[in-house]
């Protein structure tokens, strides 16, 4: 499996839980100061913009003076105190220390701008201090001329931009390159006009210009650009929306040796549709199509979705506010819990009754920081050993929950002990059924978020008000559905409680925090999420040196990314019944990755926490147009690691190396080949003939155009039906 090809930073691993205010139970004496000291270990004099998440974390540990001090440095509370209105800690107003005396958390800065004191307190010992600040984010107030040719220097005026903090100027996401620059209030940026692609006739493109500095990127102003006598050179991108003045492209033969890149796009963003296009007789012509779209299996985890979306609805009143999570001291190793756990995948989860839940009752068997594991005592003997259970609950306290807080941000804490309970129950086994090609590995469910009302709901009486994770036993002689052998049980359960927590995590920004306004996060989006968690945890993994771990987070991601690339027009990105097939969710993921890329990982806490949903989400948090982004990502998925002269970074995935990891076999035999591989088409054909295929809504169909020794120049024609949105990216590639 491959791996980033930039290093990522290294997260500091630590035993850290979100909570608030409370400065929680060390028991009944602190530490002694004449035997340990809090020290700084590394974040302070950190420099931000508004809006961002600082990019290293602040860390502080517990320094034993005298090495002979026998109090324990473990699971200490650390304090963080801090003006709330100018930033909050991604990981809780407390944490707890490792068993090194470690504790972290990253500093998310609010949208105003100030300095900022940030100390670590702990019982008893005097406390550390953090200096950083927050800048205001830069703004673009002017572009001068308003007009400008290709080639020609504008003069970009920006307020806000610290000296010597890099700067990009982007058209339409397209980087010009800088010639000059003078700091002050504003700053100047004297900046080339990159070429826009030619369209038919001699036009002008509105262009939107924004500046990106440090993952911030601002508001954007717009600026005519003069298209081009000799358009389309070599590296150029050209995106015609459907809905545009100008609807045709002119295509440079140039001698017979132009290479293009035609990708045909369906844009219905937001409802299921099938479409028709037919390439050929010097056009693009989209039509609905008579075919239905392709039938969509409701799999368990859509049901639970499905459901959570009836929850949202019902009406129920909301939960008591919570100061926030409360170090409370946990229940001891080895008690025991009653649990209601699901046992039918087949009911419709709002109508439910106590013949669907079994009531099991599971024993405690870790307690870490972040979390409580219990397990199932009707769980088959011969499964997890109490060392596999203590890896899997670091893997989790250590690695992946810190992933979910960092990027994500806090769940809520219904039951007000400051950690996610995890229950692995032979139920959760028996939920697939022998034989399935797939498997419920485990599950959260808005559930249990809700407080019992059954006087208004009847169902949320089978509630466990708590932040909850159902995951799968081993079964190695197949008493509850196939046998599962403990080695897949810890293969696989580390990717699904990232993946769930994060849906929890989201439950809380959209449902519980937006009272009766809120509703789940669109299904497409929720998942890609989801799948994002995923290759966070496995950076997380990859960073503390646990290859395995982090190429099974991996794994998934690429095998459903593969079988997209493989047929992209059968599939939407924004699927909006379900929650999309295996093809769907490795499209939204990937999108997320490429959103990534323009914007910053920490795009993904804005997505989750504000109020937007779906595709308008989306909108609100890249200030882009939806058509545009999803354009521009089409062609990134072709254009990826491609040694295109002039092409432009937006066209790039650069954090894998996917044309080295998703390779498929030819039809033919040969050597293995990337995933995505177009129809090819000459111009003479193009011409000639038409070809008609069926798209599924919001998906692109790849068509590589070559001249072949043709030298009359292709003029191309965008056509869509009355009420249909479509639309062309053509890239120029030799």
């Amino acid at each position: 499996m491959g791996r980033p090809r930039y290093v990522v930073k290294a997260l500091v691993l630590i035993l850290a839980i979100a909570a608030a205010a409370s400065c929680g139970d060390d028991g009944p004496t602190g530490l002694s100061p004449d035997q340990f000291e809090l020290i700084l270990v590394s974040g302070d004099g950190q420099t931000g913009l508004a809006g961002t998440v600082l990019s290293e974390p602040l860390v502080v540990q517990i320094h034993r003076i005298d090495p002979g001090a026998t109090q324990d440095i473990e699971d200490r509370t650390i304090t963080w105190d801090l003006d709330t209105l100018v930033a909050l800690p991604t990981r809780g107003l407390t944490v707890r220390t490792d068993q090194s005396g470690v504790a972290a958390t990253r500093i998310a800065l609010r949208d105003s701008a100030s300095d900022l004191v940030v100390r670590a307190r702990v019982r008893n010992l005097a406390p550390v201090s953090f200096t950083l600040t927050a800048l205001p984010g830069p703004a673009l107030s002017s572009i001068t001329p308003s007009s400008a040719d290709p080639g020609d220097t504008v003069e970009v005026r920006v307020s806000n931009l610290p000296a010597g903090m890099q700067a990009d100027v982007l058209f339409d996401g397209v980087e010009g390159e800088v010639v000059s620059r003078v700091d002050g209030s504003p700053a100047v940026l004297n900046t080339v006009v990159p070429a826009p692609a030619g369209v038919c006739g001699g036009t002008t493109q509105v262009v939107s210009v924004r500046v990106r500095v440090g993952g911030f990127t601002s508001g954007a102003q717009t600026l005519n650009v003069s298209v081009p006598a000799d358009p389309f050179e070599v590296g150029q991108v050209l995106v015609i929306e459907g809905s545009a003045d100008v609807q045709c492209a002119l295509l440079p033969a140039d001698g017979g040796t132009a290479k293009y890149l035609l990708v045909a796009l369906s844009a219905e963003f937001e409802q299921e549709g099938n479409f028709q296009v037919t390439l050929g007789s010097n056009s693009v012509t989209f039509a609905a199509a008579d075919a239905a779209p392709r039938a969509r299996p409701r799999s368990f985890h859509d049901r639970l979705r499905a459901f959570e979306r009836q929850l949202a609805a019902a009406g129920l009143a909301p939960a008591e506010p919570s100061p926030g999570p409360q170090r409370v001291a946990g229940p001891e190793l080895g008690s025991e819990r009653n649990f209601y756990v699901l046992n039918n995948v087949e009911v419709e989860l709002i109508d439910a009754t106590e013949d669907d839940f079994d009531r099991v009752t599971a024993t405690l068997m870790y307690v870490g920081v972040n979390s409580l594991l219990y397990i199932d005592e009707a769980a088959p003997a011969n499964g997890l050993t109490q060392q596999d259970i203590d890896r899997l609950g670091e893997i989790y306290d250590e690695q992946l929950l810190a992933v979910d807080l960092d990027f994500f941000g806090e769940p809520t804490d219904l039951d007000k002990n400051g950690r996610v309970v995890v229950l692995l129950s032979p139920t959760v086994n028996g939920l697939t059924e022998r034989g399935a090609e797939g498997v419920i590995v485990g599950f959260f469910m808005g559930l249990d978020l809700i407080e019992r009302q059954p006087d208004v709901l009847p169902v949320t009486r089978f509630s466990n008000e708590a932040e909850l994770f159902y995951g799968l036993v081993p079964d190695p002689t197949g008493e509850f559905s196939d046998e599962r052998i403990k080695e897949y049980v810890l293969r696989h359960l580390p990717g699904v409680m990232v993946h769930e927590t994060q849906h929890m995590i989201s439950w809380r920004y959209k449902v519980m925090d937006r009272g009766q306004q809120g509703e789940p996060e669109t299904l497409w989006l929720s998942e890609g999420m989801a799948h994002m968690a995923e290759e966070l945890g496995g950076d997380a993994a990859y960073d503390a040196g646990d290859i395995d771990l982090a190429n099974d987070l991996y794994l998934s991601n690429f095998g459903r990314l593969l079988a997209y690339l493989e047929e992209p027009s059968g599939y939407s990105l924004t699927v909006t019944e379900g929650s999309g097939t295996l093809e769907e969710r490795g499209a939204a993921w990937v999108f997320l990755r490429w959103i990534a890329e323009q914007y910053g990982d920490f795009i993904f806490r804005d997505l989750t926490q504000k109020p937007q949903n779906g595709v308008a989400n989306v909108v609100a948090q890249t200030g882009e147009s939806f058509f545009r982004l999803f354009a521009d990502w089409a062609v990134a998925l072709w254009a990826e690691d491609q040694d295109i002269p002039g092409l432009a970074d937006r066209y790039q995935i650069p954090k894998w190396l996917m044309r080295d990891i998703l390779l498929v076999s030819p039809p033919g035999g040969g050597d293995p080949v990337y995933a995505l591989q177009p129809l090819q088409e000459t111009f003479a054909t193009f011409r000639s003939d038409s070809i008609s295929e069926f798209l599924a809504g919001s998906s692109p169909y790849y068509i590589e155009l070559d001249a072949d020794g043709d030298t009359q120049d292709l003029q191309l024609w965008l056509n869509a039906g009355i009420g249909i949105d479509a639309g062309l990216a053509i890239l120029r590639y030799e």
